[in-house]
């Protein structure tokens, strides 16, 4: 039996999302999900979640899942716009010694390398699962696969799983300009919201993905964050990250280590604020523009897709949401 499944995306409202830079999209199911971890059991009956890819992806897919993974990995998991990026240079640096310098002198891209990155942009001139293989130990790994297509040595190995989950609401208002200025999508707003509400856009569906994880909270090499908590009480986040890692630092290195990581910071701090990233996928998708004053650390904000989104679609919004957490006790932070 074949390892995946794949679905070609082919409906009008498909094809009206599909950008150049990534190519025509497909469903990536995995067959056999019986290896998969069970957690707490709430998934119990549902399908794990499958992923909204590219046809470059297939060429990949298998590589991915067979990657050899050690104990001593930190892989940070999370749908698209969902805090990625600010997770990443947390655990990065408390689990380096609060190394500000090396931080610093190394991209973050470098750092805490996104694995599947190379599969998803044909344009790209790296393999980014060669770069992973090749990483000195021990190694920080960006993924927004969902459970079922990471590496099956996962559930075996172990190593230490961050996830980080968002608000629907305010991930799609993100993903929309991402979308718009780092994939070069041309189209329409409303066509892009209304794609997301039938799980047509890249790695979506968004809340199954969320699930999966949820059900392994529990899970010693497991910890699960909120967006919202990182932006209201960081401070109790890094508490939580430092148990998690076995690290202790006082309380003025975590002050100053939250001061770093406030998005103010971030969003001017080129090693870790993924501008390094845009100009290369705007460079891919042909929509370099000088006076495109878009940056990827946009808002960051909590509630941002009041300003955005009309109260007709936030209303269909919550019932998507209601409809994929039905039998859940997991709630998105607002």
């Amino acid at each position: 039996m074949a390892t995946f499944t794949y679905k070609p995306l082919t409906t009008e409202l498909a094809r009206a999302v599909q950008v150049p830079t990534n190519g025509p999209l497909v469903e990536v199911h995995l067959n056999d999900t019986s290896n998969l971890p069970k957690g707490d059991g709430s998934r119990t009956g549902a399908a794990p979640a499958h992923c909204v890819l590219n046809e470059h992806y297939k060429l990949f897919a298998e590589r991915i899942r067979n990657l050899t993974v050690y104990e001593d990995d930190l892989w940070i998991v999370t749908a698209p716009k969902c805090g990625t990026t600010w997770t990443q240079e947390m655990l990065w640096l408390l689990d380096n010694a609060l190394d500000y310098q090396r931080a610093a002198e190394i991209n973050l891209i470098h750092r805490s390398i996104f694995i599947e990155f190379s599969a998803l942009v044909p344009g790209f001139d790296q393999n980014t699962i060669a770069l992973v293989e090749q990483m000195q130990r021990p190694r920080h790994i960006k993924s927004h696969l969902p459970m079922a297509l990471l590496p099956q040595q996962l559930w075996t190995v172990r190593p230490r799983i961050v996830y980080c989950a968002r608000n629907p609401k305010d991930m799609v208002t993100s993903f929309y300009h991402h979308y718009r200025h780092m994939h070069g999508y041309t189209g329409p707003k409303d066509t892009f919201f209304e794609a997301i509400l039938h799980d047509l856009v890249m790695f979506q569906p968004q809340i199954p993905h969320t699930l999966d994880f949820w059900a392994l909270r529990n899970e010693p090499n497991v910890l699960f964050l909120h967006f919202e908590e990182m932006k209201r009480n960081n401070a109790a986040v890094l508490k939580r990250a430092c148990e998690f890692l076995g690290k202790s630092y006082s309380q003025e290195e975590l002050q100053r280590l939250e001061q770093h990581l406030s998005f103010e910071v971030m969003k001017t701090n080129d090693s870790a604020n993924n501008s390094i990233l845009l100009k290369l996928m705007k460079s891919i998708s042909a929509t370099d523009d000088n006076k495109d004053s878009f940056q990827f650390m946009r808002k960051g904000m909590v509630g941002s897709h009041r300003e955005e989104l009309s109260s007709e679609y936030i209303e269909r919004l919550n019932a998507y949401i209601g409809r994929q957490l039905r039998g859940s006790s997991f709630k998105f932070h607002e």
